[in-house]
């Protein structure tokens, strides 16, 4: 959706790689988190022989996709797990209503886990938080009007909470797509100075220079 992060994460020296997941459509949680853990994986086998040091790996995700990059940041998993996380606009706890994030009428959110609300709490990055897990960047539009700026303050306190580096990024009046207008493209200066705020996050976290191509 927003085609801005993974070109700044080449031009910081990153390998960037982008992963498709299975939508709710096609099958409920967890299988998206074990489609992104699963690309983790493949990624410390490095099958292509790319220039990936498998101790330093990143994840970022915008909307669902912030969402999933956050659970990957907690899942626990040594072999599937990393070393930074950004997230933008992700929801945190699906069981707190506002926006579009609706549990009481079929939604997006109850689609994900096949309509079983009770199941929410578990597809919720708050609910996993832990001692140790990965720094995180938090980036969210004050003004968003599908996934409510509250979510991003819910999961920077709880990992502030248990000592986790929690850096929380509000994009002031920004919709869902960073921007004043909740109608408008996925574009802008917005989205550039973004991008170069992740890269800078990830360069710092992972401790890499200009070049040296981790992922």
């Amino acid at each position: 959706m927003a085609p801005f992060v993974n070109p700044a994460m080449a031009r910081a020296g990153f390998v960037a790689v982008g992963i498709s997941v299975r939508e709710s459509g096609q099958a409920v949680f967890p299988a998206q988190l074990d489609d992104v853990q699963a690309a983790v994986r493949w990624l410390r086998r490095n099958p292509l022989g790319l220039p990936i040091d498998p101790g330093r790996i990143g994840i970022w995700g915008q909307s669902a996709g912030g969402h999933l990059a956050a659970m990957a940041g907690l899942s626990g998993s040594a072999d599937a797990g990393v070393q930074a996380v950004v997230t933008i606009g992700g929801p945190s706890d699906l069981t707190r209503q506002g926006g579009e994030m609706r549990i009481d009428r079929p939604s997006p959110v109850t689609a994900l886990v096949g309509g079983d609300t009770s199941r929410l709490r578990a597809a919720s990055p708050v609910a996993h938080v832990r001692a140790g897990a990965p720094p995180y960047l938090i980036i969210h539009g004050t003004s968003d009007e599908t996934v409510p700026y509250e979510q991003a303050e819910l999961l920077h306190h709880a990992l502030r909470a248990v000592g986790t580096d929690s850096r929380l990024l509000p994009i002031a009046g920004g919709h869902h797509n960073l921007l004043p207008d909740p109608d408008a493209p996925y574009d802008g200066q917005v989205w550039y100075d973004v991008a170069d705020e992740v890269a800078r996050f990830f360069k710092h976290q992972l401790g890499v220079e200009s070049g040296t191509g981790d992922s």
